[in-house]
């Protein structure tokens, strides 16, 4: 069987992951990177710069962020309690190429920190619009090759949503339809991802991590870029 034939039919559970030895960081070093700059808070909680009003598909219009920000400061458990924030790091690409039929992929390939290698197989299932929002659920699940002499077998699973104007979407989704004509900024296709992998090169490197990604089309491939949560 060609590589350009496999298809993938989504399994319900992870690969089994190798527990012997132990394949997560301490978790001192989630602390490791705290922001040493000040900042100012109210009530202990850290001030963000905030939008001057929600996005346009937050579904709550004619509200500012900053209302219901002080809206909500009675309302936080422990609101004297500061803690270090999540911070992203670029990780990896991954490019797949989309058949005419919306669940299944041919293979390409994939680059990031900690290899590159193929995209074997996978596929991603495209759930109903949810609400009173044009709005999709995706999942996907893509298997990835390393460049070993011998190779590595990861599993990426991602979930996610796909938004935008009606009939952007229906474009997008369209098996007829060539996405690269439609601009990314039209639409939003967020989701986060991890990785597993029994195998023990990789096991502490992927296992424990967790990944928040966007994804765009250009032409008839995929392009998912992964940022590492820290």
């Amino acid at each position: 069987m060609n590589d350009s034939d496999t298809t993938l039919s989504i399994p319900t559970t992870t690969a089994p992951t190798d527990t012997s030895d132990p394949a997560c960081p301490s978790a001192g070093l989630a602390f490791r990177n705290i922001v040493s700059s000040p900042r100012s808070s109210t009530h202990g909680i850290p001030h963000h710069h905030l939008p001057d009003t929600l996005p346009w598909d937050s579904g709550i219009p004619n509200r500012s962020v900053e209302e219901f920000h002080q809206r909500s400061l009675p309302h936080f458990p422990s609101s004297d309690l500061l803690f270090p924030q999540p911070a992203l790091e670029f990780d990896f690409r991954i490019a797949v190429k989309l058949r005419p039929e919306p669940s299944r992929i041919d293979p390409r390939s994939w680059s990031g920190s900690f290899g590159h290698g193929k995209v074997l197989a996978g596929g991603y299932d495209l759930g109903q619009a949810r609400g009173f929002r044009p709005i999709r659920i995706v999942e996907g699940v893509f298997v990835m090759q390393t460049t070993d002499d011998t190779p590595a077998i990861l599993e990426m699973r991602t979930r996610g949503s796909l938004s935008g104007p009606c009939d952007v979407l229906d474009a997008l989704l369209s098996p007829i339809h060539t996405p690269k004509t439609i601009d990314p900024r039209r639409y939003g296709f967020r989701m986060f991802s991890t990785i597993k992998t029994t195998d023990k090169r990789y096991a502490e490197i992927v296992n424990c991590g967790l990944w928040v990604a966007g994804g765009v089309w250009r032409g008839d491939e995929l392009i998912i870029d992964a940022y590492r949560v820290t």
